[in-house]
């Protein structure tokens, strides 16, 4: 059990210095600026104003990972059986984290009370910098929270070693997805998984645009926007 919260620990503080490092290498010494979707640039003084609510909402995620893990294991984690079943328990939770996320995306932006009091604080960023991916009011990631563990308890429970991996992809892939820059080739090899430039144009436009891993529910759902 401590072995697993160490690692959790490890694992959040790690791709989080990641996210801050990117930023702070875009914002503050102008690297990749060839790479960037959009003209405008993004002063270091954004991102220092932005860490308050970001440490607070890392500091927060950290401790109710590390309660999840202690106390309710049971629910959601499971012995490891095998690479082909850690393989179908990481794309199953990101297939049902992301419908989820969807859906609550999109209501986020269709109900207007909620836009003006949760989500236009992510908003703030019309273009955003690496470490804007948690830039958000506390409930709306807390909420979000809720989808990747409904597909862990649909699934019957993963093992740790697949709850890492998911931690890795789907907070790596945040991070890269609110960059600014644009995708790699290798990443667009991918069909219908989210590209830098398909969220970067949802913060431009605020509008559309809401899936986040696979982009085939804004297809399917009508919500792409076009170009």
């Amino acid at each position: 059990m401590s072995q697993m919260v160490i690692t959790t620990v490890m694992l959040l503080i790690l791709i989080n210095m990641y996210g801050f490092i990117y930023s702070v290498f875009i914002t503050k010494y102008s690297f990749f600026s060839n790479n960037k979707i959009q003209t405008k640039i993004i002063g270091y003084e954004t991102l220092v104003s932005r860490l308050p609510l970001v440490v607070f909402n890392i500091s927060v995620l950290i401790v109710l990972n590390v309660i999840g893990i202690m106390y309710f294991d049971y629910i959601f984690l499971r012995d490891y059986d095998s690479i082909l079943r850690t393989f179908i328990e990481i794309g199953f939770v990101l297939l049902v984290d992301d419908f989820f996320f969807y859906i609550l995306h999109r209501i986020m932006h269709e109900n207007k009370y909620i836009y003006k009091k949760i989500h236009k604080i992510h908003h703030r960023a019309n273009v955003p910098i690496p470490f804007e991916y948690i830039y958000v009011h506390p409930f709306e990631w807390m909420s979000g929270m809720i989808g990747p563990f409904i597909g862990m308890y649909l699934i019957g429970g993963i093992s740790f070693q697949a709850y890492c991996i998911y931690l890795i992809v789907r907070n790596m892939h945040e991070i890269h997805i609110h960059s600014g820059l644009k995708t790699t080739l290798i990443i667009k090899l991918f069909p219908f998984y989210g590209t830098n430039e398909h969220h970067d144009i949802h913060h431009s436009r605020r509008d559309g645009n809401y899936a986040s891993t696979f982009v085939f529910w804004d297809l399917i759902l009508g919500t792409k926007i076009k170009g």
